[in-house]
């Protein structure tokens, strides 16, 4: 710890200096810090200094519209995430009636609901299950409004009906589209570490929190899908800056401020026909 302590606060002298020579001045009270620690014993936290002020340490706090606590856990984030769902799905209980029908409430809650639901999904995906079931019930409400359904209607039939899959099937695939993007790029500061996919340090001791490169792993298994390596760049010039072009081009000695539209037309239908 005291030597993260150390380079962290070089850190922040350098940004220091930064702010004195481009005037600019950062506000102690809109920093904190948060010591990601597991450790259930007694265990000191860092102490970070900027502009003489004592950065203060939290439990929590929002990043780029995620909640992150010091276990990881993920717990406050997603219970933020469903009282707001909840928000959005009172604006389709007012407009459920009969006058609307059903594509036009689906199209409203994968506005409304799906896309918080979505945002960060591979981020807060390593919470436990147990916390990520909180918001299957935000998800079989928004489906049921949508769809008229009964609320004794299974689940496995409500999402047939609505065409919807299961809010962990989703969190899948939008891990795997993440997980591909990062692949495909070689300069990604994660590229080296997912490759790291089916490693064993986390088979031992399963209580800690799986890697996002582990979690893909275990998706890949559980669906018998082989991994398969990705393109990451092609070489060769992309086709707007290829040189040798053919094409003819009948309006080049056409002036567009001296020639009538009526000209214009007549050269374009021409140009069809041929």
């Amino acid at each position: 710890m005291s030597f993260i302590q150390r380079q962290l606060q070089t850190a922040i002298n350098n940004m220091n200096d930064w702010e004195s020579k481009n005037g600019f001045l950062f506000s102690p009270q809109k920093i904190v810090c948060l010591h990601f620690c597991r450790r259930r014993g007694l265990h000191p936290d860092p102490e970070f200094q900027l502009n003489g002020s004592t950065i203060p340490i939290v439990q929590e706090t929002k990043f780029l519209g995620i909640i992150f606590d010091t276990k990881l856990t993920f717990r406050s984030h997603v219970k933020h995430l469903k009282i707001k769902s909840i928000q959005a799905l009172n604006i389709m209980k007012v407009l459920s009636n009969a006058s609307w029908d059903k594509v036009s409430l689906m199209r409203i809650y994968r506005y409304l609901v799906h896309s918080k639901l979505d945002y960060g999904a591979s981020v807060y995906g390593s919470a436990a299950k147990s916390t990520l079931k909180i918001l299957d019930s935000v998800h079989h409400q928004g489906l049921r409004i949508a769809t008229g359904a009964f609320k004794t209607t299974p689940i496995p039939s409500l999402h047939v009906v609505s065409g919807e899959p299961s809010l962990e099937i989703r969190r899948h695939r939008l891990s795997f589209s993440t997980f591909y993007k990062i692949k495909s790029d070689e300069f990604h500061p994660q590229h080296k570490v997912i490759n790291l996919i089916f490693g064993s340090l986390f088979s031992v001791k399963l209580s800690f929190t799986p890697t996002f490169g582990f979690r893909i792993g275990e998706i890949l298994r559980y669906f018998e899908i082989e991994d398969f390596p990705i393109i990451s760049n092609v070489e060769g010039l992309p086709l707007w800056q290829e040189t040798q072009l053919y094409f003819i081009d009948d309006f080049l000695h056409l002036l567009k401020l001296n020639t009538s539209n009526l000209v214009s037309q007549q050269h374009f239908f021409d140009h069809r026909q041929r």
